[in-house]
């Protein structure tokens, strides 16, 4: 799939996933974005008066929370229109916030003139990941400060979504969303499972082939934040366990259909419950003592995701 191609199935996809939320669901996505901080003991104080750059914004709840948070200026890109449209609307009352679509790719702003770029699940799906990590970086000035999260390669939620993603894509995104939301998942985990279930491109990263990236661009203080900053799934094994029990439910409403739909439903709904009741398995042996907790979550979660901040070098 050439670049033109995925970014505009990308561009698609994501500019729909946001304008489901209402005002007070957008708020508290965007509060978690300070909670987080949060939990890992960092400085919100440090976003005062900083240029400030969210690449592949989404829906621009990052941007906006950086903007309450003192930024001088907060700048949010991204390919979907739509997405950037709603955006602005739900900035409206923000005076240092800008939004515009852009590529990861093409970052239209110059060289060195961020103090901070954000990058949270974009990375593992543009079309060439090293121009994108050129890109954030060459805006980024020498002392300034790299966020990227991206996902890891370990755990078993992530092998369980790429054996169902060729299910999904017969069975398609309208069907697919129908059921979510006759499912009552809600927003939040309509976006996560739309996301994941119909992304274009999905990479996935070892700890040591995302430090090497970075190095090679001359980061320095290359910091791997800790599993305190897990606030969504990866929290813990139950939390973990509930996510694909959403998941199990969708496909449980999907199979009601009776037809050869339905029927791909039930196959999808079989595997997930595969996996709650692997999940299972774990969370007991953990509660009888045949397994501490450390070592459980290190066989269902792995690494969980990769959050990462890191420094530009002045070289």
């Amino acid at each position: 799939m050439n670049r033109e191609v995925l970014e505009r199935r990308t561009g698609s996809l994501f500019e729909r996933l946001w304008s489901p939320y209402d005002e007070e669901q957008f708020r508290e996505s965007t509060a978690l974005f300070r909670r987080r901080l949060d939990r890992i003991g960092f400085d919100v104080g440090y976003f005062k008066g900083k240029r400030v750059l969210d690449a592949g914004c989404g829906g621009g709840r990052n941007t906006i929370a950086m903007a309450c948070l003192g930024a001088a200026e907060a700048n949010g890109i991204d390919i979907g229109a739509a997405g950037i449209e709603d955006a602005k609307r739900r900035a409206a009352d923000l005076d240092n916030v800008r939004f515009q679509v852009a590529s990861i790719l093409d970052i239209p702003f110059e060289d060195a003139s961020m103090d901070l770029v954000w990058c949270a699940g974009v990375l593992m799906i543009t079309a060439d990941e090293d121009r994108a990590l050129d890109e954030l970086t060459r805006v980024l000035k020498p002392g300034g400060k790299l966020y990227l999260l991206v996902y890891a390669d370990e755990g078993m939620r992530w092998p369980l979504i790429n054996t169902l993603r060729p299910l999904a894509q017969v069975i398609g995104h309208d069907r697919m969303l129908a059921a979510m939301r006759g499912s009552r998942i809600g927003p939040s985990k309509e976006r996560t499972f739309l996301d994941d279930l119909y992304c274009p491109k999905l990479d996935f990263y070892n700890w040591p082939r995302l430090q090497r990236m970075l190095e090679k661009r001359g980061y320095e203080a290359i910091t791997r934040w800790p599993d305190s900053a897990r606030y969504d799934h990866e929290h813990d094994l139950v939390e973990y366990r509930t996510d694909m029990e959403a998941l199990q439910r969708i496909f449980a409403h999907g199979r009601t259909s009776g037809d050869e739909v339905g029927e791909l439903f039930g196959l999808a709904h079989d595997l997930v419950a595969d996996a709650v009741a692997s999940v299972r398995w774990f969370e007991t042996a953990v509660e009888g003592g045949r397994m501490t907790l450390a070592e459980a979550m290190q066989c269902v979660i792995g690494q969980g995701h990769h959050r990462v901040l890191a420094t530009r070098g002045n070289t």
